[in-house]
């Protein structure tokens, strides 16, 4: 009985009031764990979402369903079943009739990187950012310095082509031009020409021979060109070389007149020459009318 007196007395059992305390401690932990996970997720609710901006290139009528925020309205298209932003992780290869030089792809990847640092990416509250995105005056692309783009440099090549091709066309149309001189091969069909027209010159000359000339011993040499055309008529007479004596001169000029037209080219000789040169040295001497290579 001493014991069980012992064991009840005051000292060793828990009062009311401690009891009490420890409830209510136990109920402020719990109800503060609970309230700040309430004020957490409130927060995470009432935080603004996070907005990609897409730089759109090109302003379009008004699109109600709009995927992406953007400073100009644009229409999109496309074949992949779920929504996603433009990329540019790809070169676009370039459509022209030039093939691409290095001075062009280093235009476009420099074109391409500024065009990368325009994609805007915030989290600002929504109606902040949307009121941003509308005073935010529409942005111009940037002016990279370098050469022209590959338009103007197709103009310059094709104006550059036509007027080679004029040049050719030019050079298509001329005459074809064949010079007999002392130092030219001639061949069978030239050669006979050549002889023909010769002796012509030479009759005629010795026929027409300058009176005034054979009176005073009046002597010398030439050199002349005479072009002639297809049909024997003359195109062109030329003193490369004066012979010192202007009665000369004239006299060989004279010849020429009086000797046109020559013979016709032989059928080969037209389908290889347009224009046949004769260049010989005539000669005054003794009355007489030579004519040299």
């Amino acid at each position: 009985m001493s014991a069980l007196a012992e064991s009840a007395t005051p000292g060793n059992v828990v009062s009311p009031d401690r009891l009490g305390f420890f409830f209510c401690l136990a109920v402020a932990l719990h109800a503060a764990v609970i309230l700040g996970v309430g004020f957490t997720e409130e927060l995470r609710k009432r935080s603004a979402p996070r907005l990609e901006i897409t730089l759109a290139k090109h302003k379009s009528i008004n699109n109600d369903e709009a995927d992406f925020l953007a400073q100009n309205a644009q229409a999109g298209s496309g074949t992949l079943e779920e929504k996603a932003l433009l990329t540019i992780d790809k070169l676009r290869p370039m459509r022209d009739s030039l093939h691409s030089t290095p001075e062009t792809l280093s235009l476009a990847k420099r074109q391409l990187a500024a065009d990368n640092r325009k994609l805007l990416s915030t989290s600002a509250a929504a109606p902040k950012q949307a009121a941003e995105v509308d005073k935010k005056p529409e942005q111009t692309p940037e002016i990279v310095d370098g050469p022209s783009d590959t338009t103007q440099l197709s103009r310059e090549i094709a104006s550059l082509q036509a007027k080679l091709d004029i040049q050719r066309q030019a050079y298509a149309k001329r005459p074809r031009i064949r010079t007999l001189s002392s130092t030219s091969t001639k061949a069978a069909i030239e050669a006979e020409y050549l002889h023909q027209w010769r002796t012509e010159i030479e009759t005629i000359g010795n026929n027409n021979y300058p009176e005034q000339a054979r009176r005073q011993g009046i002597e010398g040499s030439l050199r002349l060109m005479v072009a002639l055309m297809p049909d024997g008529s003359v195109r062109e007479v030329e003193i490369l070389q004066k012979s010192g004596h202007p009665l000369l001169d004239a006299a060989a000029l004279r010849i020429v007149r009086l000797a046109a037209p020559f013979a016709p080219f032989p059928a080969e000789l037209r389908k290889q020459v347009d224009v046949l040169e004769i260049i010989r040295t005539w000669r005054f001497e003794q009355s007489t009318l030579t004519s040299e290579g």
